[in-house]
């Protein structure tokens, strides 16, 4: 993994004098939606681009991915909707956690379709999409156990539904435990929601587009049925199983911190709240501008690396709120403006998003949803720097 010393090209000055970016690249992301594609044969595919696109800005990648010709966008409320509207995306758009019944005029006026996630909202809807239409898509609650008819409400509900049958586009349901190894669960969830869907469709009820798999539920080819499939983490390159690293899939974002300081500290020197690590020997302290209010998490003190000029070095002391510090060896060249990678582009290195995850005992998408908005983002148009460690 040795790259070049010039591996990272200096970060642009900030007036503030703090300098942090995540780079995404888009091109990575549409090839990583290219190879989905093929891995769902014919299907459409809803691109979920919620949680600012898993924070890798969901306007940019929107854009990115109306352009390929995909057939829509998935968010999960009606902001993350009207934010891609505001910004002039105009395919499909489609709320996955659904909206108050108040919300349809505003979502008929942008062109919205709404995931009908309950019987309470029936009688509502009823009321209003004569006057505010909106495209509907049914979710069953299969085993997730939060938004959907249960498969016991269906037979209650069948008239009421049936009422809403004119707007009624899409059947959809959402896997538990795609990525666990063992199938049982998910094949269970499959059996519920094929049955769901023949005693709708005995009652009358037909659906132009069916959809149940999420990313991991696509990379295990849990689509049989369906018209359409519901991608997001792989979008992006992140993936615990192993069917993700077979296809592929690249990871499209790295963050990167300038040094904000440099000083030579002597054996016995304590660096950060509650004096967590003493300096061994004599130490280079490097500064960076990058804390846990940005989303890089306060529990990798002491526990992760960065990346530098083809070398990791750790983290040490606790991450505090703008800042964390990194410990090198006496001798190394380092000095203030130098860029140091947090997360790496490359999944086989120690600080991948992936690595940290698995670090952390948390999921890849928890560290990018947590980014905060006040970080640089910025997508390249040259090919992504894959040679950063």
């Amino acid at each position: 993994m040795n790259v070049p010393a010039d591996a990272l090209a200096p970060l642009p000055p900030r007036p503030e004098g703090r300098a942090l970016r995540a780079e995404i690249s888009l091109s990575r992301i549409t090839r990583n939606f290219a190879r989905l594609q093929k891995a769902v044969g014919q299907r459409g595919i809803w691109a979920v681009v919620k949680a600012n696109a898993y924070g890798h800005g969901a306007i940019p990648v929107g854009k990115a991915l109306e352009a390929t010709g995909i057939p829509g966008l998935a968010v999960s409320n009606l902001e993350e909707a009207l934010e891609l509207r505001d910004a002039g995306i105009a395919c499909p758009i489609l709320v996955l956690g659904g909206l108050r019944a108040e919300a349809l005029p505003l979502a008929s006026q942008h062109h919205l379709t709404v995931a009908l996630v309950g019987p309470e909202s029936l009688e509502a809807y009823a009321q209003l999409l004569p006057d505010h239409p909106v495209r509907l898509h049914l979710k069953l609650d299969t085993g997730m156990g939060r938004f959907g008819f249960l498969p016991s409400e269906l037979g209650g509900c069948q008239d009421a539904i049936k009422a809403l049958s004119p707007w009624l586009d899409g059947l959809m349901g959402h896997f538990a435990t795609s990525d666990d190894p063992d199938r049982g669960f998910a094949d269970r969830q499959r059996r519920i929601f094929q049955t769901c869907h023949q005693q709708l469709g005995d009652a009358g009820l037909s659906f132009k587009e069916i959809h149940h798999a999420n990313s991991d539920g696509v990379l295990r080819h849990y689509l049989d049925g369906d018209t359409q499939a519901r991608p997001g983490l792989a979008l992006y390159g992140l993936t615990s199983i192993p069917e993700g690293h077979a296809l592929g899939l690249e990871p499209a974002m790295q963050l990167v911190a300038e040094v904000a300081r440099v000083k030579t500290v002597p054996a016995g020197t304590a660096v950060g709240y509650g004096r967590t690590f003493v300096a061994p020997h004599p130490l280079q302290i490097a500064t960076l501008g990058c804390g846990y209010a940005d989303g890089y998490r306060r529990d990798l003190g002491n526990r992760a690396v960065v990346g530098f000029k083809g070398a990791t070095y750790p983290v040490v002391g606790r991450v505090s709120m703008d800042y964390l510090t990194v410990a090198l060896p006496i001798g190394v060249p380092v000095e203030p403006g130098d860029p140091m990678t947090l997360f790496s582009s490359n999944p086989a290195a120690p600080h991948s998003i992936e690595r940290l995850a698995q670090l952390l005992g948390t999921i890849p998408y928890e560290l990018t949803c947590a980014l905060h908005r006040r970080l640089g983002r910025v997508y390249p148009e040259a090919p992504f720097h894959s040679r950063n460690i």
